[in-house]
């Protein structure tokens, strides 16, 4: 039987990079008859309704593309919306905007690793890290391997820049999901990542299968996004991220 994969974003005044982060998810989606792309667009007021439209009318004849605009901005709460549009789906998979490459054949790596790693609720694509980035992805020294026929995975924190879990773990943890504060000082991943818990399931990172998620200040500024960041962080009270984009800006 094969498995029915919702892949789900949630955008904000990122039109540049989500054009990109989409296109190239689509390349790297194999079986793209039993896939589907979830776009929420939180209240944008750039291009990005321009650049989702265009994606849908370049793409939705090979992929099922789904859209929904956001009169207000919902942030992170958005997540609660967007999750029951997947519900349907065997797997879902949230991406976050800024991640601008995947592994090839990601349907079929969240697929194989979510059969095989079991005792998992939530696992996330490993990341590349480069000069300018650490991909978000905390120290090495906070994980462990966890080995099963050959595939490895770290268990520890998982961040939710490309991460996978099963549609029937999330419909029985849902209800208590809906009533969590979800917001940037506790986001959406750590949430999901508490409520597996409950059901006796772990968190992890694919070790072999690498995305490029362009997280930090310097990528912010190559596509011009410091104030939009800056905007965003001041807005949750994260001072020392305001901080840190504001050092990078001068």
């Amino acid at each position: 039987m094969n498995k029915k994969i919702s892949f789900v974003v949630l955008t904000w005044n990122r039109s540049q990079m989500l054009e990109r982060s989409l296109i190239e998810l689509y390349s790297s989606i194999k079986n793209k008859e039993y896939c589907n792309i979830i776009i929420f667009d939180n209240a944008s007021t750039d291009n990005t309704k321009e650049v989702i439209s265009a994606f849908y009318n370049n793409y939705s004849s090979n992929i099922e593309i789904i859209c929904h605009f956001s009169e207000v901005n919902l942030r992170l709460k958005a997540y609660k919306k967007l999750f029951k549009l997947a519900s349907i789906a065997d797997i879902i998979v949230e991406f976050d905007d800024d991640v601008l490459a995947f592994p090839e054949n990601v349907d079929e790596i969240f697929i194989q690793y979510l059969e095989s790693f079991t005792k998992f609720g939530f696992l996330a694509l490993n990341v590349i890290q480069n000069e300018h980035t650490n991909g978000a992805k905390p120290d090495i020294s906070h994980y462990k391997e966890v080995n099963i026929d050959k595939l490895v995975v770290e268990k520890g924190p998982t961040g939710g820049w490309c991460s996978g879990f099963r549609s029937n773990d999330f419909k029985k943890i849902s209800w208590l999901f809906n009533l969590m504060p979800i917001s940037m000082k506790s986001g959406e991943d750590g949430a999901l990542q508490n409520l597996f818990k409950l059901l006796g399931k772990g968190s992890g990172i694919i070790k072999e299968h690498k995305c490029f998620h362009a997280a930090g200040p310097y990528y912010s500024q190559q596509f011009n996004l410091l104030e939009r960041d800056i905007e965003k962080y001041k807005a949750v009270g994260l001072d020392d991220f305001v901080n840190n984009y504001k050092n990078f800006k001068e």
